[in-house]
């Protein structure tokens, strides 16, 4: 039987996947720790950060510390990531075609990202790609993809739906709702993060064809 397009929703993270944070992620964090008196933190380890959620950062930077430090940590970390993102922010090479290759497709587009819904409608108008999106899921209660990825899966009822994304956490969250996923090589993952990846790509605009090729392997699109 062959799939309708519009029956198909294919599901991207932000951060490393559209969004190319690291342009203002690095100074943020750097910024808002020091200010704090946390330091010694490389580059490396900001970028390893990019996708995670929150709170595992805070775990990450100041153990189980839960002190006014950490309390004067989120409050700045917020405030220079969101000026950071308004002034900055910018896609990976080839988004835009790629996005607009899909919806040419008829797909339906999604967003499930592990920030909020505020700061995701703000970055998706920064990089002007908000248009492109049908379905916005910020993170949920949970704290956790997987389970948001749930909630937008229960609610949009799709025939079938693809992950994308750029980190473990992406895949495990399509692992547990038991849908295809296909690995950002070109994000913030660290190279055994995606290596078990069925389906991966270097660069945005490979995505177009692999979503085909998935689509193809459970019986096509109209």
């Amino acid at each position: 039987m062959q799939l309708e397009s519009s029956k198909v929703i294919v599901i991207f993270d932000v951060d490393g996947t559209i969004n190319q944070t690291e342009v203002y992620a690095i100074k943020a964090y750097r910024k808002a720790l020091e200010e704090v008196g946390k330091t010694g933190f490389s580059d490396k380890e900001f970028i390893e950060r990019i996708g995670a959620p929150f709170e595992q950062d805070v775990r990450y930077f100041f153990g189980e510390n839960q002190s006014e430090q950490v309390e004067m940590f989120k409050t700045l970390i917020h405030k220079y990531w969101i000026d950071g993102m308004k002034e900055s922010a910018k896609t990976f090479e080839g988004i835009h075609q790629m996005l607009e290759e899909l919806k040419e497709k008829g797909y339906k587009l999604a967003i499930c990202s592990n920030a909020s819904k505020w700061e995701l409608d703000v970055i998706l108008r920064k990089l002007e790609v908000n248009d492109y999106f049908d379905v916005i899921q910020g993170v949920t209660e949970k704290n956790n993809k997987k389970y948001s990825l749930e909630e937008l899966l229960l609610r949009e009822k799709p025939e079938l739906a693809i992950m994308v994304g750029d980190r473990s956490y992406d895949k495990e969250a399509a692992r547990y709702n038991q849908i295809p996923f296909v690995g950002c090589k070109y994000g913030y993952g660290k190279p055994e993060e995606l290596s078990d990846c069925k389906y991966s790509v270097e660069t945005a605009l490979e995505l177009s064809r692999i979503i085909d090729e998935i689509i193809s392997a459970r019986g096509g699109a109209d």
